[in-house]
Order: C-alpha cells, then structure tokens, then sequence
C-alpha cells in the first residue's frame, strides 16, 4: 500500500503537477492519521476489555468468598442459638434456685469457642490492585464497605465476648477437678442420674454452682449482638452477591 502511494506522487512530480500534489499530500495525510486513531481507538476498546475482565475476576472472587462466609455464618448462627438456649434455660434455673445437672452440662457448650473468620482474599487482592477505583461509589464498593464494616463488628463483639468467658473457664477449672465432669459431659446422653454416686453428685452441684461458670452462663444468655451481627452480615452478603452478577453480566 506504502509503495502505491509513493508511485503516485512520483508520477505527479514528474508531471510537474504540483497542485494536484500537495492536495494528495493532504488526503494521504489525512488518512494515515485516520488510520492512526483508528488504531488507537481500537487499542483503547481491547484495553477497556482486558480491564473489565480482569475487574470482573476480583469482584467473581470477592462473590466466592462471600458465599463461603454466609455458609459458614449459617453454622455459626446455627450453633450460637443453640448455645444460647441451653444458657437461657440454665439461667432460669439459677434465678428459680433450682438445679440440673443435665441443663447445666448443656449450658457448659458456653466454654466451646468458635469464630466467624472472614475470607477476605478478594478484597484484599482488589484492595491491592489499580483497580478498587474503578468501582467508587458504586452500589458494589457500597455493599463491599457496609459487609466489611460490619464484619469489624462482628469480630470485635466476639473477641469481647470470648474473651470474658474464655477469664471465666479459667478461673471456674481453678477450682476444681474437672476429669469427672468431663467424663460425664463426654458421655451425658447415656447419663442415669440416680446411679451416680453421691459424692459425685455434691461436687458436681458445687461445680455449677459456682459463681464462674454462673457468670459465663448468664453472659452467653443475655447474648444477642452476635446473632444480630451474623443475620446482617448474611443479608448484605447476599446482596453484594448479587449486585456483582448483575455488574459482571453473570
């Protein structure tokens, strides 16, 4: 193509044609800086391709670690219900003066600590990359904040949580010798009351009754930040979920 041009114009200035020259000068001119943004244009639409792409991989992958949170947040909130109503009911007996022995073994699933870890692989590997601005001040970088400020809650409320009852079983397995109980909590579903012996008996009711184990039972009943803050988090989880198939076109 080149070597056609230039044979035009070296037929034109043996002609001696020069208007006719320069005019095709310009036209030629014109069309090599055409082609030039062309090209360009063409450049910009692959690179804003490979940019949505490779946007698209962090939000899939900030999608998937959300999903595995909300799975593992259902376990979580699963379980912590039911620890709360075994301290519930174990709470009602202390405030009644009544005791059993099977309550409070179920209420002692208190000293069980389990965390909600949060897999933020995906925000951290966007948070790294050129492009976390690329999604200011959408719904998308809206949910992200609301689901990680929530998360910080969640992790703090737990840690405070954990940690006065973790003092607790400290102090409570001081005091005592916990080989029978834990005998007994390993084995309570085949557990015959009556058949125990009553020495047995006296220092298991002095166990529970004692004002450690009391203190972590009533903290896990009264409990309800964390639940609150596991039901939020699935809520704006499943949003963020979506709002990133419908940006993704997924």
């Amino acid at each position: 193509m080149i070597k056609f041009f230039r044979k035009i114009r070296y037929k034109l200035m043996s002609e001696n044609k020069t208007g006719r020259y320069f005019k095709y000068a310009i036209g030629e001119i014109i069309l090599v800086v055409i082609g030039i943004l062309i090209a360009l244009q063409i450049n910009n639409w692959n690179d804003a391709k490979r940019e949505k792409n490779e946007l698209n991989q962090y939000l899939a992958k900030i999608s998937n670690n959300v999903a595995l949170d909300i799975k593992n947040l259902k376990d979580i909130k699963a379980r912590r219900q039911e620890t709360n109503k075994a301290c519930q009911q174990a709470l009602i007996n202390f405030q009644n003066d009544e005791y059993n022995l099977f309550v409070n073994m179920n209420a002692a699933s208190v000293f069980i600590d389990f965390y909600f870890s949060p897999n933020q692989s995906g925000y951290e590997a966007l948070k790294n990359s050129s492009y976390l601005g690329k999604i200011n001040g959408t719904r998308v970088d809206g949910l992200i904040d609301t689901y990680n400020t929530i998360v910080n809650k969640t992790i703090k409320e737990e840690i405070s949580y954990f940690t006065f009852v973790e003092n607790m079983e400290v102090m409570w397995t001081a005091k005592f010798d916990m080989s029978e109980f834990i005998s007994l909590y390993m084995t309570q579903n085949r557990l015959n009351y009556e058949e125990l012996d009553g020495n047995l008996k006296n220092n298991l009711k002095a166990t529970f009754d004692d004002a450690t184990f009391r203190s972590a039972v009533t903290r896990c009943a009264i409990q309800t930040g964390m639940l609150g803050y596991y039901e939020e988090l699935i809520k704006v989880g499943d949003e963020l979920i979506k709002e990133i198939k419908i940006v993704t076109n997924d």
